[in-house]
C-alpha cells in the first residue's frame, strides 16, 4: 500500500512539472523566436515480487514515473513582417549569434531577430549584444550609411556599393539539448554539442529575411490540450494516493 502511495506522488510531482512547462508554453505564446518546450515521461523503477508479494519473485510492480527529458522544439514559428530594415527572421535551421557583453569569447544564440543599431554604431540585439558576423568587431554601420543599409537573404549587409559585413549562422549536432537562458537566448553544452558555421552554399542555410520577425511555434490550442489531459493526469494520481491513504487506514484499525 506505501508503494502505491509513493507512485501516486510520483506522478502529482511530475505531472505538476509537466503543467509548468505547458504553462511557460502558453505564456510565451506572443515571445518573438520562443521555440516550445516539450516533456517527455518515463516509467520508472520496478521491483521484482514472488507471489506472496515479497521481494525477489517473478513479478514485477511498477514504481510510478519520472521525466525522461524536457526539450525543446525548434520547429518553425511563423514569419510576419515589421517593416524595420533591422527585424530579421531566419527560414530555415540555424541561430544568430550574439557576444555576452562580460565575456565577448562566449557566444550566445538566438532565434530572435529584433536588432537596431547601438550607440556606437554596432549590429547589436534588444540586450546590446553585438551580433556575430564575419568580423571579429561585429557589424559596424555609420551614420551615413543607416538609411540606405539592405540586408539581403545570405545575411550580407549593404549601403549602396559599400559591403558591411555578413551576419552568421550557426546550428548544432542536436538543437533540441540547448539550454534556455531567458531573454530568447541559448547556450550550448554537452547534450547539444558544439556550434558549427552554416556556409551560406550549404543546403542547411535557408534564408535570412530582413523586415520580418520569426514568431513563437507555440500551437495554442494543442497546448491548452495538453494542459487539460495533464491535469487529468493530476487528479487521477491524487486519487490513487487518497485511495492508498484510505486502505491503509483500514488496515490499521482492523488491528484495534
Amino acid at each position: 500500500m506505501i508503494r502505491s502511495m509513493y507512485s501516486g506522488i510520483s506522478g502529482m510531482v511530475n505531472h505538476q512539472t509537466r503543467m509548468d512547462v505547458i504553462s511557460n508554453n502558453i505564456a510565451n505564446v506572443n515571445t518573438t523566436g520562443f521555440k516550445a518546450s516539450r516533456t517527455t515521461f518515463k516509467d520508472a523503477l520496478y521491483m521484482a515480487l514472488d507471489a506472496s508479494g515479497q521481494e525477489k519473485g517473478s513479478f514485477q510492480v511498477g514504481t510510478g514515473i519520472g521525466i525522461s527529458e524536457i526539450s525543446n522544439d525548434f520547429d518553425q514559428g511563423d514569419i510576419r513582417p515589421t517593416g524595420r530594415t533591422f527585424d530579421l527572421a531566419i527560414s530555415g535551421p540555424g541561430f544568430f549569434g550574439v557576444q555576452d557583453i562580460n565575456d565577448p569569447d562566449q557566444i550566445k544564440y538566438t532565434r530572435d531577430g529584433t536588432f537596431s543599431i547601438s550607440s556606437d554604431g554596432f549590429l547589436v540585439n534588444s540586450l546590446g549584444m553585438k551580433v556575430v558576423s564575419d568580423s571579429s568587431d561585429g557589424i559596424k554601420i555609420s551614420p551615413e550609411y543607416i538609411d540606405n543599409v539592405q540586408i539581403n537573404d545570405e545575411g550580407t549587409v549593404t549601403s549602396g556599393d559599400n559591403e558591411l559585413g555578413q551576419i552568421k549562422l550557426f546550428d548544432f549536432p542536436n538543437p533540441s539539448g540547448l539550454t534556455k537562458v531567458g531573454n530568447n537566448l541559448f547556450l550550448e553544452n554537452n547534450i547539444s554539442g558544439e556550434s558549427f558555421e552554416i556556409e551560406t552554399d550549404s543546403e542547411r542555410f535557408g534564408a535570412i529575411y530582413s523586415g520580418y520577425l520569426e514568431s513563437a511555434n507555440i500551437n495554442l490550442a494543442e497546448e491548452l490540450t495538453d494542459l487539460i489531459t495533464t491535469h487529468r493526469g493530476y487528479q487521477a494520481n491524487t486519487k490513487v494516493f487518497s485511495t492508498a491513504d484510505d486502505v491503509l487506514r483500514e488496515i490499521i484499525e482492523l488491528k484495534r
